[in-house]
């Protein structure tokens, strides 16, 4: 018995001298990361957006002109199916807008209108949408041109090909920073992201293969910044944010005066997501203004050659089978017990079921935030409330 306490003690000293020195380890690579471990967002949690920091304003300007009106066009028994969906996985809100009006809009006990909550990957849509307010604006003059014009470290290797359409359709072929590994730890939690992103090399031709990575979104994120000459936050704000009757929002940089997570955290209320989704219903109009050109509302909506139900940072309709897969290293997948109800399905996909589910030819749009749920069931909200519309009339 002795021996066999003496041998456990031993093991766990050993372990935790391990666990010290792979602390250490971290510390001296990028103190953020071991910083943002111990006290940073914590694994499905959306609304304690303090412990995401530093943070930098993206100003909005709030319109009071969302119109509301009864839901006596969706059928009581499918709001039903989605509020008890979304309240058994913890939501913080569910929002329905049909036919020019916020038909439902529930939240639940602790949250209301203001609360902000991290869209995790939703962000990733807004990014797409700036870069085709990049082009418009004439800092890139088209999708075609390569990323390398402005990341400049890659003019002179394999790499020199990308182009911008290779990184908003997830087909660049760089290497997949796999999950759990340094890199990809760096990339979420670090304090240098350029550096974390720069550092990739190419595995497969660009263009031929779709890998959903959130590198992609972040070498875009520092291309904007290149090419617009701004500061990401400042951009998006003076061509977007404050244009969409949204409030004020934030995004979470990796250090002081550094660089925003373009592949997620921007942190925003429900009622400005669903300005988002009315951006992609009204095909680019908001406030009696085009703020986005109406071909790329198009472009970003078209399916990629590599995966056709991707756009530009977009997904797009039913993947065959009951699965959504990422990419061949991620252990996220995103799952749907039944095709969308309808077949012109865009949705903006957080993880964890952060979505906006947008239905052009229903005049719909549906924004859910809450927990990150892994999972998250894509079909029950959505076609729950699509099957309402029919059975109340409520479809064209």
């Amino acid at each position: 018995m002795k021996k066999l306490l003496k041998w456990t003690s031993r093991v766990l000293i050993a372990i935790a001298g391990l666990l010290v020195s792979l602390a250490l380890a971290i510390w001296i690579a990028d103190p953020a990361v071991l910083r943002n471990m111990a006290f940073g967002p914590r694994m499905g949690d959306v609304v304690e957006l303090e412990r995401m920091q530093p943070q930098e304003a993206v100003p909005g300007v709030a319109r009071a002109d969302l119109p509301q009106a009864p839901a006596d066009t969706i059928a009581p028994e499918g709001l039903e199916i989605a509020e008890r969906y979304a309240a058994r996985n913890n939501s913080v809100a569910l929002l329905v807008w049909h036919r020019g009006a916020l038909r439902y809009e529930k939240y639940w006990p602790g949250f209301g209108p203001d609360t902000r909550t991290n869209p995790n990957s939703g962000h990733k849509t807004v990014l797409g949408l700036l870069v085709g307010l990049a082009i418009e604006d004439g800092y890139i003059k088209s999708v075609d041109e390569r990323a390398s014009n402005w990341i400049t470290e890659w003019r002179n290797d394999a790499r020199k090909d990308i182009t911008v359409k290779d990184l908003l359709q997830m087909s660049s072929g760089l290497e997949i920073p796999k999950f759990g590994r340094w890199t990809s730890t760096r990339i979420t939690l670090g304090s240098d992201l350029p550096a974390s992103v720069l550092g990739l090399q190419v595995d497969t031709p660009h263009g031929s293969e779709f890998q959903y990575s959130n590198a992609n979104a972040q070498l875009l994120t520092l291309l904007v910044e290149r090419a617009s000459g701004k500061r990401y936050a400042q951009y998006l704000s003076e061509r977007l944010w404050s244009r969409l009757g949204t409030g004020t929002a934030s995004v979470w940089l990796d250090r002081e005066g550094g660089m925003p997570r373009g592949f997620c955290c921007l942190f925003a209320s429900a009622r400005d997501w669903l300005r988002v989704g009315l951006l992609f219903l009204d095909r680019g109009r908001a406030g009696g203004e085009q703020i986005v050109p109406e071909r790329w509302i198009d472009d970003m909506t078209t399916p990629a050659k590599t995966n056709p139900n991707y756009g530009y940072q977009v997904w797009l309709g039913s993947p065959p089978g009951r699965e959504r897969t990422y990419n061949k290293f991620s252990p996220a997948k995103a799952f749907h017990s039944e095709p969308f109800a309808a077949r012109d399905m865009i949705y903006v996909d957080g993880f964890g079921g952060q979505r906006v589910y947008v239905v052009p030819s229903l005049e719909l749009v549906i924004v859910r935030t809450g927990e990150a749920k892994t999972d998250w069931d894509d079909a029950i909200v959505p076609n729950a409330i699509i099957r309402a519309l029919r059975s109340a009339g409520g479809a064209q």
